[in-house]
C-alpha cells in the first residue's frame, strides 16, 4: 500500500514540475514574441507616412479632392476601386527585418498596438499577428495571432464597442467597433469567413486548449462613412 502511495506521490510531484516549465515556457514565449514585435512596430513606424489630417475621413476627401484636379490620381482610384470589386486588390505592404507588413493594430482598451506581417504561417504567428485573409477596403479583413498575452490572448476581454485601429502602410486609419465576441470551434475553419460576411474586421486566436478560437468581430465606424458620403455629395 505504501508503495502504491509512494507512485502516486512521485506522478503528483513530477505533474506539478511538468505544469511549472510548461509555464515558464509559455511565459518565455510571449515575451520573446512581444521584444521581436515591439522592435518591428518601432521600423514599420518610422517607414509609414503620417497622414494628415489624421482622421480617415478627412483623409478620404483630400483623396477625392485631388482625384478631381488630377486626372491620373482620378485614373489610380478607379482602378483600386475596380480591383477591389474583382478581389484582386493587394494591399500596400512594406519590409522589415525581411519580412512583409500591411500595417499595424492599435487596440487601446488592451494597451496594445502590434504590426500585422502580410501573409500567415505558422512561422509568422510566432512574429506577430498576420493578415488571415481580406482587406479593410474590402469589407472582409480577418487577422489572427497566437494566444500569447503580448499578442491576442487577451482579446477575449475586449467588450462591444471598444475601438480597434488599423493603420495601413500608405497611412491610412481604418477605425472599428467591436460587435461581437464568440467562440468557433478549432476545426471550423470555413466558418471563420462563412460567418464574416456581415462584419468588417474580425480578430481570432486559439485557446489554451486548441479546442476554439476566441473570435472578435467588429463593423467600420459608420460615423465616419457617413460624413464622407455626405461630404462627398454636397461638393458635388
Amino acid at each position: 500500500m505504501s508503495k502504491i502511495w509512494s507512485l502516486f506521490v512521485i506522478s503528483g510531484v513530477a505533474m506539478l514540475i511538468c505544469a511549472i516549465l510548461l509555464c515558464v515556457h509559455n511565459f518565455e514565449e510571449s515575451n520573446m514574441a512581444y521584444e521581436s514585435s515591439q522592435t518591428v512596430l518601432s521600423g514599420l513606424k518610422n517607414i509609414i507616412p503620417e497622414v494628415k489630417p489624421e482622421t480617415y475621413t478627412e483623409y478620404l476627401q483630400k483623396i477625392q479632392e485631388n482625384a478631381k484636379r488630377d486626372v491620373l490620381a482620378e485614373s489610380e482610384a478607379r482602378e483600386k476601386e475596380k480591383a477591389i470589386e474583382n478581389g484582386t486588390y493587394e494591399m500596400p505592404a512594406v519590409n522589415v527585418a525581411g519580412n512583409d507588413y500591411c500595417g499595424y493594430l492599435t487596440l487601446e482598451s488592451l494597451s496594445l498596438e502590434l504590426p500585422v506581417l502580410n501573409d500567415w504561417n505558422y512561422s509568422n504567428l510566432n512574429i506577430a499577428p498576420c493578415r488571415y485573409e481580406g482587406t479593410p477596403e474590402s469589407h472582409n479583413f480577418i487577422v489572427a495571432a497566437h494566444n500569447y498575452n503580448s499578442h491576442f490572448g487577451m482579446i477575449k476581454n475586449l467588450n462591444d464597442g471598444d475601438d480597434i485601429i488599423f493603420t495601413n502602410c500608405d497611412g491610412e486609419k481604418f477605425h472599428y467597433s467591436v460587435s461581437y465576441i464568440e467562440y468557433i470551434d478549432g476545426y471550423g475553419v470555413e466558418e471563420m469567413s462563412e460567418n464574416n460576411s456581415e462584419w468588417d474586421m474580425t480578430l481570432f486566436t486559439c485557446t489554451l486548449n486548441g479546442q476554439s478560437r476566441v473570435t472578435v468581430r467588429a463593423k467600420l465606424v459608420e460615423e465616419e462613412e457617413d460624413s464622407f458620403m455626405e461630404n462627398f455629395y454636397y461638393n458635388e
